[in-house]
């Protein structure tokens, strides 16, 4: 591939289980595809992880344990660095990382950085779904979404992401200043998702074809996703779960979490919540 311009990592940043997957999907069919459905690995073919074990095992010169923090923090810039010399002009960038520093490391170094978009989501919502994919009660996982210390990761491929607590997320990248973020909320890709997918290729500079993105959000929609995945195995579900794509809607927390459980996302995020909408 051609070296890339320094400004070329284009981020698409969410908190675990908030909608990245489905994001890249659609952008995958928009970009890739054609008269007939992406299959779902091929969102692989999209861009890169920059959790990916082989950016820091490169950076390192061999292996290492994934899961040492201040390992995979003090390799994070060169772990980008060989994607920015040797990516494409724009490299799509999916992360769960937090738009913050650690050791005086920025995890999302503004100097590589061209735009972002992040996917927000309703945390109750969030919190079932990463309590599936990761194995973990809903109260743990609402616990786990109050500790600003938290990271995903550091396993199986995968290196250590730094998530910080949601709230903290949301605003790292809702509130930046050194470059440009679009925020999108999951439910909004749900209840209009011409406008929404349409208004994020736009931010990342790409022409919008009307009936090129009506077949891409069709291609993309849940059922088909469901059907794909009892023939062929998600490369990023989890043995925790059974299936990858669950219901892929909006607003199950109404349903399936306790008035407690409510309130304890309230009680912690409700500023957060508030300013995206949702209360």
């Amino acid at each position: 591939m051609a070296q890339s311009s320094t400004k070329s990592l284009f981020w698409l940043a969410s908190y675990p289980k908030s909608g990245n997957t489905w994001l890249r999907i659609v952008l995958a069919n928009y970009l890739l595809g054609g008269d007939a459905p992406l299959a779902i690995n091929a969102v692989r073919k999209l861009g890169y992880s920059d959790s990916e074990a082989a950016h820091y095992t490169r950076a390192n010169g061999g292996p290492y344990d994934l899961a040492d923090a201040q390992k995979t923090i003090a390799l994070r810039e060169k772990s980008l660095l060989n994607i920015v010399t040797t990516g494409p002009k724009v490299a799509l960038i999916k992360t769960h990382n937090y738009n913050s520093t650690i050791n005086n490391v920025a995890l999302i170094p503004s100097a590589y950085t061209r735009g972002a978009i992040y996917v927000a989501r309703h945390p109750g919502d969030v919190a079932l779904s990463f309590a599936s994919h990761y194995g973990l009660s809903i109260d743990e996982t609402i616990a786990r979404m109050a500790e600003p210390r938290a990271v995903v990761g550091g396993s199986k491929g995968a290196a250590l992401q730094f998530t910080s607590d949601w709230s903290s997320h949301v605003q790292s990248w809702a509130a930046s200043k050194a470059f440009k973020v679009s925020v999108i909320r999951y439910e909004d890709m749900h209840d209009a998702p011409k406008k929404v997918f349409g208004s994020v290729l736009k931010h990342m500079g790409v022409a919008v074809d009307a009936d090129k993105l009506d077949r891409a959000i069709a291609h993309s929609k849940f059922d088909e996703l469901q059907k794909q995945e009892q023939t062929e195995a998600f490369s990023e579900n989890t043995a925790h779960q059974p299936q990858f794509f669950r219901s892929g809607t909006a607003g199950g927390w109404r349903d399936n979490l306790s008035k407690a459980q409510i309130d304890a996302l309230t009680k912690t995020h409700g500023k957060i919540m508030k300013a995206l909408g949702y209360l």
